[in-house]
């Protein structure tokens, strides 16, 4: 299997490249965006990005992960991230995703998620995708809502982030559930 490059109307979803990484310790690195994601470090150190693209496709050949850069389509703008690590025994994919600030609020990570959920269901075989977010952070609650997921559970004091626990809010959604909103 190849690693795959996914289209909406508005996005590119590609495999990152290593000169990537400037631009992702750019976006990323932001405080608000570290702030609402478990493995995003603050302040966000040299080369970190670099390390992780390069982990990319032995990830995917293992069927680990297929972790993938949002880019614009217009000008092919790197504007965040997105993947899916991958439980194979299980048929079960976890997405997760973050987008730069400067691109909130205009629709990009539910079109992303969108787009990486028909390939979850139709190429991987997923059986179900699931997703989390932390308590407080309702605007990634609303993407999961529009991707048809439904709530599922409340985790108290689940996850240890910049030494605070936090509350987890899990949705999920199950492949004869889905059906394709943005055509890809």
């Amino acid at each position: 299997m190849h690693y795959p490059v996914l289209q909406s109307s508005r996005l590119i979803l590609r495999p990152f490249i290593v000169s990537d990484g400037p631009r992702v310790k750019l976006l990323a690195g932001d405080e608000k965006v570290a702030a609402t994601t478990l493995n995003i470090p603050h302040p966000y150190p040299d080369g970190l990005a670099e390390e992780w693209i390069l982990t990319h496709e032995e990830e995917f050949v293992q069927k680990i992960s297929v972790i993938l850069a949002i880019c614009l389509k217009e000008d092919e703008k790197l504007i965040g991230a997105i993947g899916l690590m991958l439980k194979s025994a299980h048929d079960l994919g976890e997405l997760g995703y973050w987008v730069g600030i400067p691109y909130w609020n205009n629709g990009y990570c539910t079109e992303a998620c969108q787009a990486l959920i028909n390939y979850g269901f139709s190429s991987l075989k997923l059986n179900k995708i699931f997703a989390s977010y932390f308590e407080g952070n309702e605007a990634s609650g609303k993407v999961l809502q529009k991707l048809g997921m439904q709530y599922e559970a409340r985790l108290r004091s689940h996850v240890k982030h910049w030494g605070e626990y936090k509350t987890l809010f899990s949705y999920g959604l199950l492949k004869d559930e889905y059906r394709q909103i943005i055509p890809v």
